[in-house]
């Protein structure tokens, strides 16, 4: 099933509330034209993949600057250890709740899950970041498994590539045919390098319901959205 053809858990509450429906992409929820039902990265990264989008969930959309941006750099990056500490502790709390209260409108919109999965860093060696995150929340630290590993592939702010992942050594092709697979990273922008994860694990047998970001990044001329508001 594409993406295109359900409502974003991000619209819920503006369709229960009665507020008036503002124009949403129908993959990932970003702001768009009223008129135009996928937004222009999304249109961009399915051609370059050639693949229908899973849907794509953002818990919060944040600005550069901004507190959220800063716990998203700071738990990998930051050089203080109790910083990153601090900030890692910080984002799992928020997207518990987040889960708390979202979760069951979560899987009515990209269905049931039995695994989580993490897009692999674009520039550390080893484990993404993001599984400190995932490892940190009991919901996903239970069904979370590493299928991916960086591929010879190249990613870029709107470049996806089937190619960029491949699946994880020991991991057997046969046995993804029964998963479905939750795509999780800590941030997006456009969307590319979550649906080339995902490209690569639909491509490899296994059925992709969705990918679940922490963070969105806006531009500034896009206006806040929260998710889980």
């Amino acid at each position: 099933m594409t993406a295109t053809l359900r409502t974003h858990p991000a619209r819920l509450s503006e369709l229960d509330s009665g507020a008036p429906r503002t124009g949403r992409c129908r993959v990932c929820a970003r702001s768009t034209p009223a008129d135009i039902p996928v937004c222009f990265c999304c249109r961009v990264v399915a051609e370059q993949l050639g693949l229908p989008l899973v849907p794509l969930v953002a818990q919060v959309e944040y600005r550069v600057g901004d507190r959220i941006h800063h716990r998203l750099r700071a738990y990998k990056d930051d050089p203080v250890l109790d910083v990153r500490a601090q900030c890692r502790s910080h984002l799992v709390d928020d997207l518990s709740r987040w889960l708390a209260v979202r979760g069951r409108l979560l899987d009515q919109w990209i269905g049931t899950w039995s695994v989580v999965t993490t897009v692999p860093s674009s520039c550390r060696p080893g484990p993404a970041p993001a599984e400190l995150l995932v490892d940190g929340v009991p919901g996903l630290a239970s069904r979370h498994l590493r299928l991916l590993v960086r591929g010879p592939g190249s990613l870029g702010h709107l470049g996806a590539d089937r190619s960029a992942f491949m699946l994880a050594p020991g991991v057997d092709r046969a046995g993804l045919a029964g998963l479905a697979v939750l795509v999780f990273d800590d941030t997006t922008t456009t969307g590319a390098a979550a649906q080339s994860a995902a490209a690569t694990l639909r491509l490899a047998g296994a059925r992709v319901v969705g990918a679940l970001a922490i963070g969105r990044a806006l531009t500034p001329d896009r206006p806040l959205h929260v998710a889980g508001g």
